[in-house]
């Protein structure tokens, strides 16, 4: 008997930092459009030959892993474990609702994001647990309908299963539709059709024999941050700064609420450049189709210093240690 996918919940969670690996229990439930996990079993073959015309006499299984296919649409609590997980500078400011939560890449230490558990919970098949996940890349992608969306991949432990699946608990917060974001170019709002923001970064599976299936380490390497912008051209002034390779900021914007309520989400590279920029007029109207990649900086960094070429910034009722 087939079993439904809309009943299931996903769960996240924050793991102690000196035991990366180690499940943790839910502590946001994330509504999602995509929940794709995969699990890596790897098996070594027994070719060894024993006096028959055969190629294979068994298996021997190997180790273990996970990767995670994940998204849907943002919401100003849960996206701050997707960040997390990425990043890893975390600065919350704030004495009271609404704080303020900026992630920018983590610059000392071991430098490694936030490592999570993500859990599955279904009435039909039970909960299921992959712990150890970090995140190699993030994507936003904002049009003129519909909803502010996000996707993200990650690579982690081998899933567990659990006994005594936990009850899930849904927030109450709203998604951001997609007209009231806001996009600027060097501080000057433009119209765009159609956005996409990716934060990119290397992660390293480590393996090695040391009495586990699972990995060594879920190891993040370097972050970039680029994407693309379809811009309504009603005037030359972008044109002219992929011209001339001219420096400047992009922000993504979005807030909703008032008061202690008030949430939003903050998107804020200081420096990007464009590799391509050639306007089109494919329509009735002129486009200007706009690839940009963001450059490390200063003013984008966090508490730990050092260069981001992002700094994000998610305001919510949620204090300090949420997302650590």
């Amino acid at each position: 008997m087939p079993k439904p996918t809309h009943l299931a919940a996903l769960g996240v969670a924050t793991e102690v930092a000196a035991t990366p690996g180690i499940p943790a229990a839910p502590t946001m439930w994330v509504p999602w459009k995509t929940c794709t996990p995969k699990d890596i079993v790897n098996n070594s073959e027994d070719k060894g030959i024993r006096g028959a015309p055969v190629e294979v006499y068994g298996i021997v299984q190997g180790q273990k892993g996970s990767t995670l296919d994940l998204g849907g649409d943002v919401f100003a609590d849960s996206i701050g474990h997707v960040l997390a997980g990425i990043l890893g500078d975390i600065v919350v400011t704030g004495a009271a609702a609404p704080y303020a939560t900026a992630f920018s890449v983590l610059c000392t230490g071991d430098t490694q994001a936030v490592s999570k558990t993500w859990t599955i919970v279904d009435p039909n098949l039970g909960a299921w647990q992959y712990p150890g996940v970090r995140l190699n890349e993030v994507t936003f992608k904002w049009n003129a309908d519909g909803l502010l969306e996000w996707s993200g991949k990650g690579d982690g432990w081998a899933f567990v299963t659990l006994a005594s699946p936990p009850a899930p608990a849904q927030g109450s917060l709203r998604p951001f539709a997609n007209w009231s974001i806001l996009t600027k170019l060097a501080g000057v709002q433009i119209g765009v059709l159609d956005g996409e923001l990716n934060i990119k970064r290397k992660v390293d599976v480590i393996r090695a024999a040391n009495g586990s299936q699972n990995p060594v380490s879920v190891w993040g390497g370097d972050i970039s941050v680029e994407g693309k912008l379809t811009t309504i051209m009603e005037d030359s002034t972008q044109r002219a700064a992929y011209q001339a390779s001219t420096v400047q900021s992009l922000d993504v914007s979005c807030t909703q609420g008032a008061g202690a309520t008030a949430n939003g989400l903050a998107l804020h590279c200081s420096q990007i450049y464009y590799p391509e920029a050639t306007p089109s007029p494919s329509k009735e109207y002129w486009e200007l189709p706009i690839t940009f990649k963001a450059i490390a900086n200063a003013a984008d960094a966090g508490a730990s210093g050092g260069y981001s070429p992002i700094k994000a910034t998610l305001t919510n009722a949620l204090p300090s240690g949420t997302y650590k």
